[in-house]
């Protein structure tokens, strides 16, 4: 699945919905655009060379309300303004007067690079043989006509996606007429359409070789739903479809999409994936609640990806639809387990022809990693464009000593941690930036003491990163003579910290390593602690 679109200097990145661009060697800058020009650019870069009429693009962008086509002219404005195109001599998008649009740009493809596939997480699957049983098991029920729901849940990079895929890759020969249908989420940032992936789904559905026999079942059992995908809908059923749904509610929608899902599995199985379901659309939780609590027979398995921390954090009403359902064994989770240094070697082992792997490899993509199968793969991929390591005559060969390897953050997770970090207020970000000064490891009354804030309020900033963001965990404390506890986080990933810690100037770093400094000085002297304690403790959100 294609996350990235490079017209140079610009990248249209389809997971961020936004834009980068890199300028005469100068550091990548992202460009913002609201959902509906970025849509537009999206559909524009979907169809290079090729005329997309404005009537298409009407339909396409507003798909159930009357839109004026000057509508269209202020979109392409703003796209031509982040472009710096001139309309009079475009190198981007051509205006075709009164009939439409064109990309004439050259792209590249950048979802994959040179070696290894950056998009999928992982080349090739390891350490999910576990995982991929579960699928199967979830599966065979749904061709005995019991439907199925199935949640694949994990931080970023752990490999939701690369699981779904291998399994699809593997049940679409073994599974006579299976169809298969996938929708995306994304994030809006001026709102969210409703059911947008259950409806890229069900165009997908429509478009590919079961159209035939899909299209009239909807056409008959979810008029509601064919009217907004108008590329479906013949000139002569126009007016009947808007007469017919006429006064639909929500509760109609709902009824007769579940309706037309159990007549179109009567017969032959349908694969339902929905992906990055943290940004999923409140009605869309509704149809799925709905799906998952249907009684009818329906030969559906439906598969949905999301990261629980961006859920916790968005407050969606899926994590209570999840919660409601598991507890009435109505769906499964599935998280994938970070890899292990025998899995990372094993991965090795397969990109290498002759099985041969260069001694402390493994150990070191694990430990600055931590099994993170996407952190792992753009790490081995930056240590290949800086020439340490390189596959020569099909076996990975070293440059430089293991213990000369720095190994950084490549500039695509980069980019992704810093959206992360931009989304914080300015209160979290303070006190990620302080303890990133410390390390991976870091004290909270020491880091409180650097930053100058008060130790509980710097305490419960920690447990709200730890519980809502991802970036950072409790870890271990100790007690001081005093009383006091001392209690400790730690970041998830090297990788958060090191890139907190490059955001800052270099002048402010020693500023704040000094008054770390003088922090655990004044506690060393002050209260010596006893050799060898150290005392595990809860957390403050644990202690009460």
């Amino acid at each position: 699945m294609k996350t990235m679109t490079e017209f140079p200097p610009f990248r249209l990145d389809l997971a961020n919905q936004c834009l980068w661009c890199r300028a005469d060697g100068a550091k990548e800058q992202r460009i913002l655009l609201t959902p509906k020009s970025f849509g537009l650019l999206r559909y524009l870069l979907e169809r290079p060379g090729h005329l997309v009429t404005q009537e298409e693009l009407l339909n396409a962008l507003w798909p159930d309300t009357f839109v004026q086509p000057e509508v269209l002219k202020g979109h392409i404005r703003d796209i031509r303004a982040a472009l710096g195109d001139d309309p009079q001599r475009p190198r981007f998008i051509e205006t075709l007067h009164r009939r439409g649009y064109r990309f004439i740009a050259p792209l590249k493809d950048v979802s994959r690079t040179s070696g290894l596939d950056m998009n999928s997480s992982i080349a090739r699957l390891v350490g999910r043989d576990l995982e991929v049983t579960w699928l199967r098991e979830s599966l065979h029920r749904a061709l005995r006509g019991g439907r199925q729901l199935v949640f694949v849940t994990g931080e970023s990079g752990i490999g939701k996606t690369a699981l779904v895929d291998s399994f699809q890759r593997q049940i679409v020969t073994e599974t006579p007429h299976l169809r298969i249908a996938r929708g995306q989420c994304v994030e809006g940032y001026g709102g969210k359409e409703p059911y947008f992936p259950i409806l890229e789904a069900l165009g997908q559905l429509c478009r590919g070789p079961a159209g035939d026999s899909v299209v009239p079942i909807i056409a008959s059992q979810a008029p509601t739903w064919l009217v907004q995908m108008p590329a479906f809908v013949r000139r002569e059923q126009r007016e009947s479809l808007q007469r017919e749904i006429l006064g639909a509610t929500r509760e109609r929608m709902l009824r007769e999409i579940a309706d037309a899902l159990e007549t179109i599995t009567a017969e032959f199985p349908l694969l339902l994936v929905l992906e990055d379901l943290h940004w999923v659309d409140p009605s869309t939780v509704d149809l799925i609640s709905v799906l998952a609590r249907r009684r009818q027979p329906a030969k559906l398995i439906l598969i949905g990806t999301y990261r629980p921390v961006a859920v916790l954090l968005s407050q969606e009403p899926l994590k209570d639809l999840k919660h409601d359902l598991s507890a009435h064994g109505l769906c499964r989770e599935i998280i994938p387990h970070p890899l292990d240094e025998a899995e990372i070697t094993e991965f090795l082992i397969a990109e290498s022809p002759d099985g041969a792997v260069p001694a402390g490899l493994a150990g070191l993509l694990f430990r600055h990693c931590e099994g993170n199968p996407l952190f792992m793969v753009a790490a081995l991929e930056c240590l290949r464009e800086r020439s340490r390591i390189v596959v020569e005559n099909g076996s990975w060969r070293m440059n430089c000593q293991i213990e000369e390897i720095d190994v950084e953050a490549p500039e695509t997770l980069r980019q992704m941690i810093e959206i992360q970090i931009e989304r914080l207020d300015a209160e979290h970000q303070r006190v990620l930036q302080v303890a990133s000064i410390s390390g991976v490891v870091f004290d909270v009354n020491v880091s409180a003491a650097a930053a100058g804030m008060d130790p509980e309020n710097y305490e419960d900033l920690c447990e709200e990163l730890s519980r809502r963001n991802g970036m950072v965990r409790w870890t271990t404390g100790g007690p001081f003579p005093d009383g006091t506890i001392s209690h400790q986080y730690e970041f998830v990933h090297a990788l958060y910290r090191e890139v907190l810690y490059r955001r800052q100037a270099p002048g402010r770093r020693m500023h704040e390593s000094a008054s770390r400094r003088r922090c655990q000085e004044w506690r060393a002297t002050k209260f010596p602690l006893p050799h060898g304690v150290s005392t595990r403790r809860q957390p403050r959100s644990a202690r009460g």
